[in-house]
Formats: structure tokens, sequence, C-alpha cells
């Protein structure tokens, strides 16, 4: 069964249009980000799987394939159009009942559950507010849960990861690992309590 919930914030100024939904998913980016590779490191058969920003579903589906019929995927954007890729593709894949989709506003995540894992992949630039974010993530994180958060290098530069570290640790995370995917900075967050 899934849930759609919707708030009723508006959508912040910097978020990648519904009408790139081709770029962001395609044969040619499983190529230089492939899933399994960048994600599946962190996922197991079972868990709670937040997919932040999810996007048209670039990664829910396959994170839905790896948390297994036990597991769940909890598939959360700000456009409507997005999570009805994700759902169209989840049903193809038959992977539809493993995953909730949620629409949210710009300024609230409306998510109560705890996650094992969250992937916020090259979104957190794009939030209004960076500090709410991570508090929002330190929230929904489980005492041994891990934040991959990745960001693309055109967009966000050096001393802009180092304030986005600075902003997690303020919000009660540690960067962990930092892994290498091309064109990206990424960092593996946990709870600091538990680092």
């Amino acid at each position: 069964m899934t849930t759609n919930t919707t708030l009723t914030e508006s959508q912040g100024p910097h978020v990648c249009p519904h009408k790139f939904a081709f770029f962001l998913d395609n044969w040619l980016r499983r190529l230089i980000q492939h899933p399994q590779k960048i994600v599946g490191p962190y996922i197991k058969p079972g868990d709670t799987v937040i997919d932040m920003g999810c996007g048209p579903g670039y990664f829910t589906i396959d994170m839905a394939k790896m948390v297994g019929a036990q597991g769940r995927v909890i598939a959360v954007d700000i456009q409507e159009i997005m999570l009805a890729h994700v759902r169209k593709k989840a049903h193809k894949h038959g992977v539809a009942h493993r995953i909730d989709y949620l629409l949210v506003g710009a300024q609230e995540s409306g998510l109560r559950q705890q996650a094992d894992f969250i992937l916020a992949f090259y979104m957190i630039h794009e939030t209004p507010d960076m500090q709410q974010t991570f508090q929002t993530f330190r929230r929904l994180l489980k005492e041994n849960g891990r934040i991959l958060a990745v960001e693309p290098k055109m967009h966000v530069k050096q001393p802009d990861f180092e304030e986005m570290l600075s902003e997690a640790e303020k919000a009660g995370l540690t960067g962990v690992e930092f892994p290498k995917f091309l064109g990206s900075r990424s960092v593996v967050f946990q709870p600091a309590d538990f680092a």
C-alpha cells in the first residue's frame, strides 16, 4: 500500500524542473553513476530507506530491489510529476508495493518514519534552509543509520561543500566517509553521538 501526503509549502527557487527528467534517468547515466555502486554498500534487505528529492526515481527503483520484500523505500519530492514518473517505473519493475510516495513542501518534509539510510543525491544545494534540512535528516535517522549526501561539483564548490559539512555538524551529524564519484563531492554522515 502506498501513501501520498501533500503539504502546502511552495517550491524553492532552485529546483530541477520536471522537463529535465530524461537527463536524470537514462541509460547513459547508468554507465557513469550506477545506483548499485553508489548506494549498494549502504543498503541491506529489510531496511527502511528514504530517497530525498527522488526526482524521476533513478535511485528509487534500484533501492526498492535492494531492500527486498520486507523493506520500504520512501520516495520524497516536491513535484508531483516526478512522483508520477516513479510510480510508473515502480509498477513496470514490480516494486510498487515496496515504495511510499510523499509529496512535500520546500520547508518541511512531512516525514515521521525513521530510516536506516537516507539518500540526498544532488539535492541539498537546492534546499532553502540547509540547517533545517540536516536537522530533519538527523531526526529521521536511526541510531546506526547513514546518510549519503552527493553534490555536483559544477554547482557546489569546495568552500560550499565545507560549509555543508559544518551545517551538518551543527545538526548532530558527522562525516565518516568521503566516497569518490565522478563529478561529485560526497560524504556519508552518521549521528555524531554514535560516530
